[in-house]
């Protein structure tokens, strides 16, 4: 039992090897990330094992094989990872990208008769072995050749298992509300439960959108098909970063648009229209001015919609997710930047209780927590992990509600995070008194466990 919670309240007459004070801090499951790219490729020199950056933010367990992209055999990839060893609980989707890929290389079209029947053996045995689902990555090839007929066929397969459909959708941005008709379409043919993938939207030209989006996904709740979205709380993708000014200065306006290269050390940090104010020109004529001063500037680019994502939160239908993975921390800030390495990836959960709980109010306490731990466990159908309750796993965080925040920004997106005093995985403590103990004690997971 030495891995499990065996009671909580009054324990009266037991006693134990440490007793930890918690006083005045919120002692709560660790922090579920249903879209996690930490261990999808381990040959991946940009990936730390020991997932320093997820536990250092309180994340215990995360899923990967997202975006459509997974190992094919997931019974050896699991297999492999309890071998090496990780220090976050990880499963993962069965990629139908990857098992096109596998099938039919890149060949664009439709699957023939005999190709759909292999990548549906594949996709069974993949479940068999305790794949979560079928995550898709729309926007990506080989996923992207598949019409809806055969994903909906690859996706029926999960069914008699509760599989999930996990999707990234083919548009987050012009076609946003058609992409998320096709998933939900999927969903319903399949007769499988839908997730939205780090919904969001993209592009100042499709804000608006955000109450069609809202109402197409409620509309299928309400029908009874059981949809859920995973959100993260930052309003630049990952390619949107330390680009160059010249591909977003007709596309965004300039307040979304923020320095962080090539210009001079002043000018790093301030919007393209805060820049315009220093330099004495007219924000429209300030990407001009500034590509014309310095002609490698680059910036990131805030492209999803703050109001969007803010009401996607407060929605009862989402998670909290990183879309990011377990970097290890490089040497310096520019090292970081120069990779283009994200936020996300060191800063989403405490970003969500300092930013969004704290300061903002968009939540409450008990809102942030729910959507971190307990909701993604019901929604992924885990059984024993995401609430603190006699047996499950002992995967526990400690946080300070009046200190934990996220010290990154984006010219120094690998910050470790403030408030977060310790973090338990199966029982053991890797993170104490706010310093990093390490040990790989996570474990693989199979759908259900």
């Amino acid at each position: 039992m030495g891995d499990r919670i065996v009671a909580v309240g009054d324990l009266g007459p037991y006693t134990a090897g440490r007793i930890i004070d918690a006083t005045g801090l919120v002692v709560a499951p660790g922090f579920i990330n249903p879209h996690s790219h930490t261990h999808d490729d381990q040959l991946n020199p940009f990936i730390e094992r020991d997932a320093k950056a997820s536990l250092m933010q309180g994340i215990t367990t995360e899923i990967g094989g997202v975006d459509g992209r997974s190992p094919v055999d997931v019974g050896a990839f699991l297999a492999q990872l309890a071998e090496e060893g990780t220090g976050v609980n990880f499963g993962l989707f069965i990629g139908q990208g990857s098992v096109r890929a596998h099938v039919m290389g890149w060949s664009p079209g439709p699957a023939g008769e005999a190709q759909l029947d292999e990548m549906k053996r594949l996709v069974r045995e993949a479940m068999e072995q305790g794949a979560f689902g079928v995550s898709t990555g729309l926007e990506y090839q080989p996923g992207s050749f598949a019409n809806q007929d055969e994903l909906t066929a690859l996706v029926a397969e999960t069914a008699p298992y509760g599989g999930i459909y996990s999707t990234h959708m083919r548009s987050e941005g012009d076609r946003v509300v058609e992409a998320i008709e096709e998933a939900l379409a999927i969903g319903e043919r399949a007769g499988v439960a839908v997730n939205l993938s780090h919904l969001k939207i993209v592009h100042h030209r499709n804000w608006a959108k955000e109450d069609e989006v809202i109402a197409r996904i409620e509309e299928a709740r309400a029908a009874g098909l059981r949809v859920f979205a995973d959100v993260y709380p930052y309003r630049a993708p990952d390619y949107a970063v330390n680009r160059p000014l010249s591909e977003w200065a007709g596309v965004l306006p300039p307040e979304y648009l923020l320095i962080v290269d090539g210009a001079s050390a002043d000018l790093h940090g301030l919007t393209v229209a805060q820049a315009a104010d220093r330099l004495g020109v007219a924000p429209p004529a300030a990407a001009a001015e500034l590509m014309a001063r310095y002609p490698s500037v680059r910036v990131v680019a805030l492209v999803s919609s703050e109001s969007a994502m803010h009401r996607f939160y407060r929605a009862d239908w989402s998670v909290i997710s990183t879309d990011g993975e377990a970097q290890p921390k490089l040497e310096t800030a520019a090292e970081a930047m120069r990779y283009a390495f994200h936020r996300r990836s060191y800063g989403t959960y405490p970003q969500i209780f300092g930013t969004l709980v704290r300061e903002q109010g968009l939540l409450t306490l008990e809102q942030a927590v729910r959507k971190a731990t307990g909701q993604v466990a019901d929604e992924l159908g885990l059984k024993s992990r995401g609430y603190l309750k006699a047996g499950q796993y002992a995967d526990i965080v400690v946080f300070n509600p009046e200190t934990i925040a996220d010290r990154t920004t984006w010219l120094s997106p690998q910050e470790y995070p403030e408030g977060i005093a310790y973090v338990l995985v199966n029982g053991h403590v890797v993170v104490d008194e706010g310093e990093w103990k390490g040990g790989r004690h996570g474990r693989p997971i199979r759908r259900g466990e």
